[in-house]
Parts: structure tokens; sequence; C-alpha cells
């Protein structure tokens, strides 16, 4: 009986398909800056290949951020994005790499003023119709 149970044991794991084992990720790690400041806790950072979104994380430690790349293409181009905005560098892709960078970006103000300024007027409008 032992040797029935022994041999099927044997049949059982040399029969099972042979799964390849998966490739090192490339990691990044660095500093990332939105106009020379340090990036906020939630800055989102997306890696783009061939105009297609691969991954998105969020900066939890302010101004640092690390991300792993898996199961791509050896030598594939990854695009990187700080808020939807293109840092204009990429990095090759190569399994168990490892690489620091610091992400720059500028944000344009004028939206922040800007919507400040709408909340101001709305804020006015409401006052004086209140006050009618």
């Amino acid at each position: 009986m032992k040797k029935l149970f022994l041999f099927l044991l044997i049949l059982l794991i040399f029969s099972s398909p042979i799964y390849a084992i998966p490739s090192l990720p490339h990691i990044l790690a660095g500093d990332v800056l939105i106009n020379n400041k340090p990036a906020k806790l939630g800055t989102e950072i997306t890696t783009v290949k061939d105009g297609k979104i691969i991954g998105k994380i969020e900066v939890t430690e302010e101004g640092k951020f690390k991300l792993l790349l898996q199961n791509l293409n050896e030598g594939d181009t990854i695009n990187l994005y700080v808020d939807n905005i293109n840092t204009e560098q990429s990095i090759v892709y190569k399994s168990g790499d490892f690489q620091q960078l610091t992400l720059k970006v500028k944000k344009s103000r004028i939206w922040y003023y800007l919507g400040g300024l709408i909340v101001l007027i709305a804020i006015l409008i409401l006052w004086r119709l209140k006050k009618k």
C-alpha cells in the first residue's frame, strides 16, 4: 500500500505542469518634486508603455516614491508621469535592475488662484442675494 501511494505521489509531482519562475522586478525609487518642492502624499505616479498605462502608485511618504515594474519585456521603454504631467524621463526595463531617480514636474498655479477667485465671487453673490 505504501509503495502504491509513493508511486502515485511521484507520478502526480512529475506529471504536473511546470510553471516558469516569474522574473525579478525592476525597482525604481527616489524623490518626487512638484515646482521644486517635495510632492505631497497622494500624488500619483503613472508608468506608461507605448501610450498605455501599465501601472499607478501614490506617494505614501512626502517627496519619495518606490515602484516595482514586472512582467515586461527586456528593453521596453517606460515613460513616467506625475499627476498626469510628463516628467520627460523614461527608463529601459531590465529584470532585476534598481534605479534611483528624481522626478520633477512644474504645475501651473493659475488654476489654484482661479478656483479661489471663483469661490470668492460665489460667496459675494450669495451674500448679496441674502442681503436683499
